[in-house]
C-alpha cells in the first residue's frame, strides 16, 4: 500500500479511507451510509472511530464505549466490534464490546469526547493490524468490516446484549413499538406472572438481555411512559414527579385540617387515578404537628386502572393504605376489572360509596387526572384523535358530564374527571379536592366550575412527563361557591415552583424552589372568535370528500400555512375572492400552547378555515389580535404560559376606546408592527385564478405597476396609506427599525430571486431571498453559507428589535384591553 498522506484534522482522514476501502466492503457503499448516529463509521455491529493519531488507547477506546452506551440509552443494537484507526501511523486496534459491558451499561452526561483521558483502563486489543505497510494486516482489517457488512444485510448481526434497568427501558420500549405495530404494554413488560419481552426476548433476542426483577418496581416512576403511544392516549397521561408530589402534600394537610374542624368523625382521601403511587408515597413523612391522627395512608383510597401500574401500587402501598380497588385483579386487556374511574360501575363501587353517603364522614379527592385532548396537535399530527377517543369518550361518566360540560371541553378527559369529582364525591362544605391540572377547566369553565380556592401551586408540566413547558394547576379547592372577590372567583392565585437538579425522565431526586413571585391567573369570558371575529364565513359550507382535490379554476385560491397557494391540501370551507379583502387572519383557541398551528396571518382564505378575512374597512382594529397571538413567542417564562390567554373580554373598553380616538397612534403602532413581523406570513404572488395578489401589509410599495406599462403612476399598499403621517413622525426606536426595513428592501432587490413583479414583505424575503448553501471547509466540516450575510445579518436584527418593540409599544395595551389576560 503507498504511503499515506499526512492530515491535520480527523474529517479529512476518514474521507480518505472510506473512499480506499469502501468500495471494497461493496462498491455502493458511500460515505454518508456509515457515518451515522453521530459516529466516524457504523457497518453493521462494527463501531469505527478515527484519530489522526492515537496517543492514548484507553481515552479513544473509552470515547467508543460511551457512543455504545448511547446507543443503549436510544434503544439502538449495542455494536459487538470496535475499530480504532490511528490514520497517520496506519494502524487499526480491534476490540470486542462484550468485555466492556459494565461500561457500556454506565450512564455518561457529557459529551463523548469528553472527559475521556485518565478516566478508563483498556483491555489488550484482540488484534493490531499495520495496515499502511502490511498487506496480511490490511486485509484481515478489510474482511473484518466485509463480515460486519454482509452480516447486516443478511440479518445476523453480532450484538452486545445489554441489561434492561430504568435508564434504558424507555429507549427499548420506543424500538419496540417501532418494530412491532399493534403490540402493548403486556407484551413488552410483563411481570413474574406474565410473560413479556423484557423477561424472555423474542423480538429484540440478541440486544437485550433477560430482566430478571421479581416485579416491576424498578420502573415505577415511569410506568406511563412504557405505553405504546396509542395506549398512552387512551389512558391519559398522570404522572406526578415526586418532588411535587412531597410539596402538594401541604395542600392536603390543610384539607385534614378543615376535616378536624368539622367534627365530622371520619375522612377519606380518594385518588381515582393513583398510577403508581407517587401522590401517595410521602403523605406518612413529616406530618405536621397539629394534625392529630399522623397514619394518612390510613385514610387513603386508591385506584388505578392499568394493569402493571396496579401491581405496583399495590406493592408499594396496599397493605398501608385503607383500600386499593379492586382488592384483587386479574390480568384481562392490559387494564384492572372495575378501575374504570369513568364507568357507572366504579361510581356505584360499594366499597367507596359507603363514605359517600356517610354525612359523618369528609371527602377528599387527590388527584393528577389523566390528560388526553382527542383534538390536541399531537393526537392530529398522529391521526390518532378518533382512534384514541373510542373508549373514554363513550363511557358512562363522559356522556353523563355533556350535561354541563358544552361543546369541545368533553374532549379533554382531565375536565370529565375535574367535573365527576364535584358531581359524584363532594357533598359538604368540610369536603375538598387537590387537582394536579393545567387550568383551562377553571379559566374557560365558569358555567360549571366555580369553586372556592385555598392554597395553589404553579408546577411547570414538563416533569410530568409532558412535551411543553408550561403551568400545571395544583389546586385545593373548597366545596363551597366562590365570590367573585374571592380566591377562585375571577381571580387564582399560585406560587410557582420549579424542580432543580434532577435527573430524568424520574426527576426524583431534585428538589423545589420558588421561581418567582406569585402569578395571578384571570378568568376568560370571551375568545377572540365570539367577540371579535364579527364575520363567519358560511360556517356550514365544509367541502365534501369526494370534492377535496384541487379545483382547475376555482373561484379563488387558498393559502396554506407558510402563505403560498394551498394545493392538495384538505379543504374545509370556499375560498373567497373580492377586492375589499386584504388578509385572512386565524387566532384560533384560549390557550398559547400550539401558537405556531392555531395563529396564522395570510394573503387568501387559509385552506381549513377557523378564521376570518380581513377587510379593507376593518383590518386595522383587527391586528391587536394578530399580536396577541405572538406573546408566547416573546414571553419564555413556564410559570406565565397557561396563566395568560388569548382572550375577548375587554371588547366594550377597546370600541369605546377606538371611538374616542383614544387609540389611533397606537394602531398604527401595531400595523408597523405587523408589516416588520416574520410572523407574517401574507406573500404577493400571481395565483392560478390568474390574479395578482399582493401584500398590502407590506410597506414594499411596487405593486403592480409593472403589468400596465402605460400606467406611471406609484400605487401604494394600504399600510403605506395608513402610515403616511405616522412615518414622517417616528419615534428613535420606530426610525431605527424603518431604516434597517429600507436597507433591508434594497438588498432583496440585488438577490437574484428578486421578482420585481412582487412586493415584498420580511417573512417572504427572508423564506425566498434570503438563500444560503452547504460548504465544507478544509477541515471536513458542512456549514451553512448564506448568500447574503448582510441581508441574512439584517433580518436576524430586525427580529431583535421588532420583539424589543413589541414588549415597549405593543403588549402593554393588549393586556390593557384583554387581548391577553
Amino acid at each position: 500500500m503507498a504511503e499515506l498522506p499526512k492530515h491535520d484534522y480527523e474529517l479529512a482522514e476518514q474521507e480518505d479511507f472510506y473512499k480506499q476501502y469502501l468500495p471494497l466492503v461493496n462498491s455502493e457503499l458511500d460515505p454518508v451510509d456509515v457515518q451515522v448516529h453521530s459516529t466516524d463509521g457504523l457497518i453493521g455491529d462494527l463501531l469505527l472511530e478515527f484519530k489522526p493519531s492515537i496517543k492514548d488507547l484507553n481515552a479513544v477506546l473509552f470515547q467508543a464505549i460511551k457512543y455504545l452506551s448511547h446507543f443503549r440509552l436510544n434503544g439502538q443494537a449495542v455494536p459487538s466490534n470496535i475499530l480504532l484507526i490511528s490514520y497517520d501511523e496506519g494502524t487499526a486496534y480491534y476490540y470486542k464490546a462484550d468485555n466492556y459491558l459494565p461500561d457500556i451499561e454506565k450512564v455518561y452526561t457529557r459529551a463523548a469526547s469528553k472527559d475521556v483521558t485518565g478516566q478508563f483502563v483498556a483491555g489488550d486489543p484482540r488484534a493490531v493490524w499495520h495496515y499502511g505497510d502490511n498487506s496480511v494486516d490490511e486485509d484481515a482489517m478489510i474482511q473484518l468490516m466485509k463480515g460486519a457488512y454482509k452480516r447486516n444485510q443478511n440479518g445476523n448481526q453480532q450484538w452486545v446484549a445489554v441489561h434492561i434497568d430504568s435508564d434504558d427501558i424507555i429507549g427499548w420500549a420506543t424500538t419496540y413499538y417501532k418494530e412491532n405495530k399493534g403490540a402493548r404494554k403486556a407484551d413488552f413488560l410483563g411481570d413474574s406472572t406474565i410473560i413479556g419481552e423484557i423477561r424472555q426476548p423474542r423480538r429484540l433476542k440478541g440486544r437485550i438481555l433477560p430482566y430478571t426483577g421479581k416485579d416491576n418496581a424498578a420502573f415505577q416512576y415511569i410506568m406511563d411512559k412504557l405505553n405504546d403511544y396509542v395506549e398512552r392516549a387512551d389512558l391519559g397521561a398522570f404522572y406526578t414527579p415526586m418532588p411535587y408530589a412531597t410539596k402538594s402534600n401541604e395542600l392536603v394537610y390543610d384539607a385534614i385540617r378543615r376535616f378536624q374542624r368539622s367534627g365530622n368523625d371520619d375522612y377519606i382521601i380518594l385518588d381515582r387515578c393513583a398510577g403508581t403511587g407517587n401522590l401517595e408515597a410521602t403523605l406518612n413523612d413529616n406530618v405536621p404537628s397539629d394534625i392529630i391522627d399522623k397514619d394518612i395512608l390510613s385514610h387513603v383510597i386508591v385506584n388505578t386502572y392499568e394493569f402493571f401500574e396496579y401491581k405496583v401500587l399495590k406493592q408499594r402501598l396496599g397493605d398501608q393504605v385503607r383500600n386499593i380497588i379492586p382488592p384483587v385483579a386479574n390480568f384481562t386487556d392490559g387494564t384492572v376489572e372495575g378501575s374504570n374511574a369513568l364507568s357507572q360501575e366504579f361510581v356505584e363501587n360499594p366499597i367507596i360509596k359507603q363514605y359517600i353517603d356517610n354525612p359523618k364522614c369528609t371527602v377528599i379527592i387527590y388527584e393528577n387526572p389523566p390528560f388526553a385532548e382527542t383534538n390536541s396537535i399531537e393526537h392530529q399530527k398522529r391521526h390518532s384523535g378518533k382512534s384514541s377517543s373510542k373508549k373514554w369518550k363513550y363511557n358512562y361518566v363522559t356522556i353523563q358530564s355533556k350535561q354541563e360540560l358544552k361543546g369541545a371541553r368533553s374532549n379533554d378527559m382531565s375536565n370529565v374527571f375535574i367535573w365527576s369529582a364535584f358531581h359524584y364525591y363532594l357533598r359538604q362544605s368540610s369536603d375538598s379536592a387537590i387537582i394536579f391540572s393545567p387550568l383551562k377547566y377553571w379559566k374557560l369553565g365558569e358555567d360549571w366550575f366555580n369553586f372556592k380556592a385555598g392554597k395553589a401551586f404553579a408546577f411547570n408540566r414538563k416533569y410530568f412527563h409532558a412535551v411543553r413547558q408550561m403551568v400545571n394547576g395544583c389546586v385545593l379547592w373548597l366545596n363551597k361557591s366562590a365570590k367573585a372577590n374571592e380566591n377562585g372567583g375571577e381571580t387564582l392565585t399560585l406560587t410557582p415552583y420549579e424542580i432543580k437538579n434532577a435527573k430524568a425522565p424520574n426527576y426524583d431526586t431534585g428538589t423545589i424552589e420558588s421561581v418567582d413571585q406569585n402569578v395571578t391567573a384571570k378568568r376568560i369570558h370571551n375568545s377572540f372568535s365570539t367577540a371579535y371575529y364579527e364575520e363567519i364565513d358560511e360556517p356550514n359550507d365544509i367541502i365534501q370528500k369526494k370534492e377535496k382535490h384541487y379545483p382547475l379554476h376555482p373561484k379563488a385560491i387558498w393559502s396554506a400555512f407558510d402563505g403560498t397557494e394551498a394545493r392538495d391540501k384538505t379543504l374545509s370551507s370556499n375560498a373567497k375572492y373580492n377586492k375589499d379583502i386584504v388578509g385572512y387572519l386565524k387566532a384560533g383557541g384560549s390557550t398559547f400552547e400550539n401558537d405556531s398551528s392555531n395563529a396564522h396571518l395570510t394573503r387568501n382564505t387559509e385552506h381549513n378555515a377557523h378564521g376570518f378575512h380581513l377587510r379593507s374597512s376593518n383590518y386595522l382594529v383587527k391586528l391587536p389580535m394578530f399580536a396577541a397571538n405572538w406573546w408566547k413567542a416573546y414571553r419564555p417564562n413556564w410559570w406565565e404560559v397557561g396563566i395568560y390567554y388569548r382572550s375577548g373580554d375587554g371588547k366594550m373598553a377597546f370600541n369605546r376606546d377606538i371611538k374616542a380616538g383614544k387609540l389611533d397612534h397606537w394602531l398604527n403602532q401595531v400595523l408597523f408592527y405587523t408589516c416588520l413581523e416574520n410572523y407574517n406570513k401574507i406573500r404577493s404572488l400571481e395565483g392560478s385564478d390568474g390574479r395578482w395578489y399582493y401584500n398590502e401589509l407590506s410597506l414594499d410599495n411596487n405593486k403592480g405597476q409593472v403589468h400596465d406599462p402605460l400606467d406611471k403612476s406609484q400605487p401604494e399598499t394600504l399600510a403605506s396609506q395608513q402610515l403616511s403621517n405616522f412615518l414622517s413622525n417616528l419615534n428613535d426606536d420606530e426610525a431605527k427599525m424603518y431604516q434597517l426595513w429600507q436597507r433591508i428592501l434594497k438588498e432583496a432587490k440585488a438577490t437574484k430571486g428578486y421578482d420585481k413583479r412582487l412586493n415584498y414583505g420580511i417573512y417572504q424575503i427572508n423564506d425566498e431571498l434570503n438563500t444560503s448553501h452547504k460548504e465544507t471547509n478544509s477541515r471536513g466540516k458542512t456549514t451553512t453559507v448564506y448568500d447574503y450575510p448582510q441581508l441574512n445579518g439584517d433580518l436576524n436584527t430586525m427580529r431583535g428589535l421588532i420583539k424589543n418593540y413589541y414588549h415597549k409599544y405593543v403588549m402593554p395595551n393588549l393586556f390593557k384591553y384583554e387581548f391577553i389576560k
